[in-house]
């Protein structure tokens, strides 16, 4: 498993490879990044058993906080799953073998998870004993298998210099991409063709930084460009529709009173699901780009707009914006409020919380919605997203590189104090 860990490390320096070009007559030499296939036997990974003995964190993802269990995500590997009942005092006691897995969702007592090419669903009900309990086989796209029946599940990454024809299916490829994708006998990959991965927390007590969301027996999930529709009946889930979205660089999905909020860096993306099972785009507030998590409640929405100095988003943009959407159809701005560097945003009632972080976290006044005002910045603390704990008054989860915090909030005198935390 760590080398399949390893591999997809990869992955994500390889996007960042650039490609430049020197011309001449009939070719052109260009330096890019040539990503080849690495394959495994994809039904054994399938047929991993699904839960393991506790281990240790070493490369955290997606959080989720219930009333009685706890779940942070291995990225590529699966969920640690914590015994929560003494919040402060979270006790790890298994793990779920998921490999390719970089996002899951919990509503009530299911997990909702990605593996790359498949879906799952698995039953949380008695968290000692989890199962899975519905797997949608090739939900985002079939594989291209090698000589032995094997699927791709990942790419090996190296910047190579090369000299192509003019016109060739290799430097059109370049001309929109920084990168190629070779399969085991060195054929072009279409880019098109390249499975999807997705980088949540979940139900009643979710974060704003999820790629996966239910909402009235159907589950979503989006990718750059395109929300994936399944029907979730129980025990069974099943794909039904993709649904392509106005704007690519879909980042985060949130469902709110029949609609779905779509983060992208470039808008806000409104869709209602009247039709649950193809929803139906309703309007989009464009902004600067920039990463874009959305929280919306009541009559209002908030984005959170942050720069290309803060992990590596597009464009110069720091602000907390706020929405008018009583008018769905043609949602207003009302209110911007700048920061340093925004995450995900927590609403604890009267006040609101947003993750800046390595600039700390920072609570804003939100009895007035339309105009939140920040009330104190607290530094030294690093937070990306924020979580207001429902089944404990007064305490706020906060997830950064080093791990999450539990913290207990006194509003009247505006300190906040750690009582408990899981380091990685």
């Amino acid at each position: 498993m760590k080398t399949k860990h390893l591999l997809f490390a990869v992955v994500g320096a390889g996007l960042l490879a650039t490609s430049s070009c020197t011309k001449t007559k009939g070719e052109i030499t260009m330096t890019y990044s040539k990503a080849s296939a690495v394959y495994a036997d994809l039904d054994e990974i399938r047929n991993m058993p699904l839960v393991a003995s506790a281990r240790s964190i070493n490369d955290p993802g997606k959080i989720y906080i219930g009333d009685k269990f706890l779940l942070i995500g291995e990225k590529e590997e699966g969920i640690h799953v914590f015994d929560n009942t003494n919040p402060n005092n979270p006790v790890a006691i298994s793990f779920l073998q998921l490999p390719m897995t970089r996002e899951f969702y919990v509503d009530g007592n299911f997990i909702y998870a990605e593996g790359h090419y498949d879906f799952m669903k698995i039953n949380m009900a008695d968290m000692y004993n989890p199962t899975l309990v519905s797997r949608v086989e090739y939900a985002f796209g079939e594989s291209r298998q090698n000589d032995q029946g094997q699927d791709i599940i990942g790419f090996n990454y190296e910047t190579v210099t090369e000299t192509f024809e003019l016109g060739s299916p290799e430097a059109e490829a370049l001309e929109n991409d920084t990168r190629l994708y070779y399969d085991y006998q060195e054929n072009l990959i279409p880019v098109a063709t390249v499975p999807s991965s997705f980088v949540g927390a979940g139900g009643d007590v979710k974060g704003t930084l999820n790629k996966i969301t239910t909402l009235n027996n159907y589950a979503y999930v989006v990718g750059d460009n395109e929300v994936y529709v399944f029907s979730d009946n129980g025990n069974s889930m099943a794909y039904v529709n993709r649904i392509y979205t106005n704007a690519s660089d879909v980042e985060t999905i949130y469902p709110y009173d029949n609609y779905l909020y779509l983060g992208t860096q470039s808008s806000m993306e409104l869709y209602s699901t009247t039709d649950p099972s193809s929803p139906s785009h309703v309007s989009e507030y464009w902004h600067p780009t920039s990463c874009d998590p959305v929280l919306p409640t009541g009559d209002v929405a908030y984005l959170t707009l942050r720069s290309a100095d803060n992990s590596g988003c597009a464009g110069d943009e720091n602000t907390l914006d706020v929405l008018d959407m009583t008018d769905v159809f043609e949602p207003q701005p009302l209110n911007t409020v700048v920061m340093d560097s925004p995450y995900g945003i927590g609403l604890d009632g009267d006040y609101l919380w947003i993750g800046e972080g390595n600039n700390g976290l920072t609570l804003l006044n939100n009895a007035d919605p339309t105009n939140p005002t920040i009330i104190k910045t607290f530094t030294g603390v690093q937070a990306y997203d924020v979580i207001p704990n429902p089944y404990q008054a007064n305490a706020i989860y906060v997830t950064g590189d080093n791990g999450m915090e539990l913290y207990e909030v006194d509003y009247n005198t505006l300190t906040i104090t750690p009582v408990t935390a899981i380091n990685y």
